[in-house]
């Protein structure tokens, strides 16, 4: 399998993973519409500093890494928003072998870290944990709800 950087031209087979990956439980997404997906698309990989990474066996994508860097006073993190492995394609190692080609092509490219955000109650924290990540020492996702909470 082999690691590529995606973009733009790349939209229809990212669709399609994600479409299948994100459908089922935990996640249970429902990415119906495709203007919806393009609107999504465009927010994570239409930017300066997004960066796509793709595990792809011949023509066939069969796991992804969407995400962005960012630039410190310390060096370039690269921040996952998105991983996923095409349903047909889990428990077959794939996911693993596309976070140790991400690991290489960061550590490659100079970045001082691989970072992203998941939930403990999920079966993706086992998942990272086994393929190296950690969790970062006093940092916590917080966030700010826009709804007024209903008495």
């Amino acid at each position: 399998m082999v690691l590529r950087e995606l973009g733009l031209r790349d939209e229809a087979e990212i669709f399609a993973v994600i479409r299948t990956a994100f459908a089922v439980a935990p996640w249970n997404d429902d990415w119906h519409s495709a203007e919806e997906f393009h609107a999504y698309f465009l927010d994570i990989l239409g930017n300066r500093n997004s960066l796509g990474l793709g595990l792809w066996e011949g023509e066939a994508l069969v796991a992804l890494a969407l995400g962005r860097l960012k630039h410190w006073f310390d060096g370039v993190e690269y921040c996952i928003d998105d991983f996923c492995v095409r349903p047909d394609c889990q428990g077959q190692g794939a996911g693993s072998a596309l976070l140790g080609q991400i690991r290489e092509y960061a550590c490659r490219e100079g970045f001082k870290q691989v970072s992203l955000f998941t939930n403990r109650t999920a079966p993706a924290y086992a998942f990272y944990q086994k393929n190296g990540f950690a969790e970062v020492e006093n940092r916590v996702c917080m966030a700010l709800p826009c709804a007024p909470e209903r008495a």
